[in-house]
């Protein structure tokens, strides 16, 4: 696999992440576990850039 595609892939994989947590319900302990995820999903995507 090239560095590219790897970079595309994670930027990809936050982008699905970030949608699919659109979906969850609106409790509070919902959305403060979206927001964690939706965190740690793009700093990798950061970090790895």
């Amino acid at each position: 696999m090239k560095p590219n595609q790897l970079e595309e892939r994670v930027i990809q994989f936050s982008i699905e992440i970030i949608l699919l947590c659109k979906t969850i319900d609106k409790s509070f302990a919902s959305e403060h576990l979206a927001k964690q995820l939706i965190r740690s999903v793009t700093s990798s995507a950061l970090n790895y850039g």
